[in-house]
């Protein structure tokens, strides 16, 4: 009977090639020598001793434990740097691998990385400041920004060990579409990865890490989206509904008066008499720093927040609570807006961040200045508010030129007479 022929197994016809570490002596000096794929690289360690105290096998002098330390640090520095090329899907080098080890070129022990910088820079700039300067979601927000600009550096430049100075400016638009690629960000929201670097960067200069920032003429144009706001007859439609229910009664007290004021839901939240100011001529408004920023907001209150304040004067849980006005958890809040907008039949989604949209676009169309406007908000600067929080109405346009065209009719008169 014929005998069956087994073909070994496939697998094991694959060998894995490995990156092979091995000393030898010249005379005294002791060498390595570097094997990958057929190639060999052989250099000088620096080290001396006699061919009776060096084991090659174990990477051992005898008698001198800091040559025998240093040698088998360096085998596992090779190795370990051999899997690095290799995870990163880069072809290993044998002088590429030598630099890493030998020479420091991929990780100088006094510049951090492009990775570590982007760490030490949200750790210094954001995490050590949460709840001091910054609130802890806008802290959680950054710390987004950084591992996706990491997952950039790995995924496009594909090197974990990648050097601030081997960044170049085009990596500021690649991480641009990189975001939208891979993440679905729309344009600005990508655009804040690219300037999160680029900050990074600055940071690196003051810290003496980088000598210029490649992202210095980095400025791109932010794309100006529709902002959603009420019109002025849902604002009147919501003042006049009554509802049964006390909570829903609330939430529309509050959403109402965060149009009238800009006021942020964190900021109406923690409202309180010291917030509130009474000037000379008997005028209330209300100066509260931002949670989001601390930057200072300068509020008039007209009559209609007023009479909100008022109804709630004497609110037990008002009283209880030190606040002047019963606000819900912004969840909570944000789900009976829904059902208070199903109900007055209002188009658009209500939110609380609605409200202070509301309040910039109703103000803007009646007349305010846009740095009145922005103060209110408490913005530093009116571009943002400008592009934001600023509903470009028809209304409003038709409005301002028919006032227009009234002050040149009154005008025209007073010219005759004169």
């Amino acid at each position: 009977m014929a005998k069956v022929k087994h073909l070994p197994d496939s697998n094991q016809n694959v060998r894995i090639k490995r990156l092979t570490v091995q000393l030898y002596q010249r005379g005294s000096a002791i060498y390595v020598k570097l094997h990958y794929n057929g190639r060999n690289l052989p250099f000088s360690t620096g080290l001396r001793c006699s061919p009776r105290q060096l084991d090659v096998k174990s990477f051992t002098v005898l008698n001198d434990e800091s040559a025998t330390a240093y040698l088998q640090a360096l085998r596992s520095d090779f190795q370990r740097a051999f899997t690095d090329f290799l995870l990163t899907k880069r072809t290993p080098d044998l002088r590429e691998i030598k630099k890493v080890v030998i020479d420091k070129s991929g990780i100088e022990p006094d510049k951090p990385t492009a990775i570590e910088c982007l760490d030490k820079f949200y750790k210094d700039e954001f995490e050590s400041l949460s709840g001091i300067d910054f609130e802890r979601k806008t802290v959680e927000k950054k710390r987004y920004l950084v591992e996706r600009i990491k997952q950039y550096i790995l995924t496009y430049r594909q090197n974990p060990y990648l050097k601030l100075s081997d960044l170049k400016a085009i990596d500021a638009q690649q991480v641009v579409t990189f975001c939208k690629k891979t993440y679905g960000h729309g344009h600005n929201h990508a655009v804040l990865h690219a300037e999160f670097l680029k900050r990074t960067l600055n940071y690196a200069i003051a810290n003496e890490w980088l000598e210029k920032n490649p992202f210095a003429f980095f400025r791109p144009k932010r794309e100006r989206k529709a902002v959603i706001a009420l019109k002025e007859k849902d604002i009147h439609r919501l003042q006049e509904r009554v509802f049964h229910s006390r909570e829903y009664n609330y939430v529309r007290d509050v959403f109402l008066f965060c149009c009238y004021t800009g006021l942020a839901y964190i900021d109406v939240s923690r409202l309180n008499s010291s917030h509130l100011l009474i000037l000379q001529n008997g005028e209330q408004l209300i100066k509260i720093k931002r949670g989001k920023n601390d930057n200072d907001c300068i509020i008039p209150l007209v009559p209609q927040a007023l009479q909100i304040l008022d109804k709630y004067g004497d609110h037990e849980e008002c009283l209880l609570r030190k606040r002047l006005l019963p606000v819900y958890a912004n969840q909570v809040m944000n789900r009976i807006l829904k059902e208070i907008q199903a109900a007055c039949n209002i188009t658009v989604r209500l939110t609380t961040h609605v409200a202070r949209k509301t309040c910039a676009s109703y103000y803007i169309a009646n007349g305010v200045p846009l740095t009145s406007v922005a103060t209110m908000l408490g913005h530093k600067k009116t571009s943002t508010t400008e592009l934001y929080y600023t509903e470009r109405s028809e209304e409003a346009v038709i409005r301002h030129m028919r006032e227009y065209q009234a002050r040149k009719e009154n005008e025209a008169p007073n010219r005759k007479a004169m």
